[in-house]
């Protein structure tokens, strides 16, 4: 069973938007709820989110505000910002991919479509530069 009272879904309908399917805003804010509770726990990305209580509601509300409006949703956060965001914070591959497998298990847990779930991993997968640019302009120095 899905915990928050979502519904497993048992189909997945491909002609919905990807926020659709996903489950909306509930899914998607309650799904950085569960990521970040993950991250806080996880040697390799927690020292990217381990902030003051007001920093950390501040990412929680953007990174919710950008994936709503990514999937498909309100647009609510300029993805111009992503790249400027994440400059400096030294975002390597290996986070980028332990947030997405962070952000797999949520989705998951909140019984998104397994398919829907893979779909949203990819379409995440396709910012992976706007995060990890900063990084990789230094490595290459």
């Amino acid at each position: 069973p899905a915990i928050g009272g979502a519904r497993r879904q048992m189909n997945d309908d491909k002609s919905r938007t990807l926020y659709e399917r996903v489950g909306g805003d509930l899914n998607i804010e309650t799904s950085v709820e569960i990521m970040y509770g993950k991250a806080l726990q996880d040697p390799r990305v927690r020292s990217f989110f381990e902030k003051n209580q007001r920093k950390m509601a501040g990412i929680r509300k953007k990174m919710f505000q950008f994936l709503s409006g990514y999937m498909g949703g309100p647009k609510l956060y300029d993805a111009a910002n992503l790249k400027p965001a994440h400059y400096h914070m030294n975002v390597t591959d290996y986070h980028f991919d332990a947030v997405l497998e962070l952000f797999s298990a949520a989705f998951l847990e909140l019984g998104v479509h397994p398919d829907a779930n893979k779909d949203a991993m990819a379409a995440c997968g396709k910012i992976r530069k706007d995060v990890t640019t900063g990084c990789t302009v230094r490595m290459e120095l």
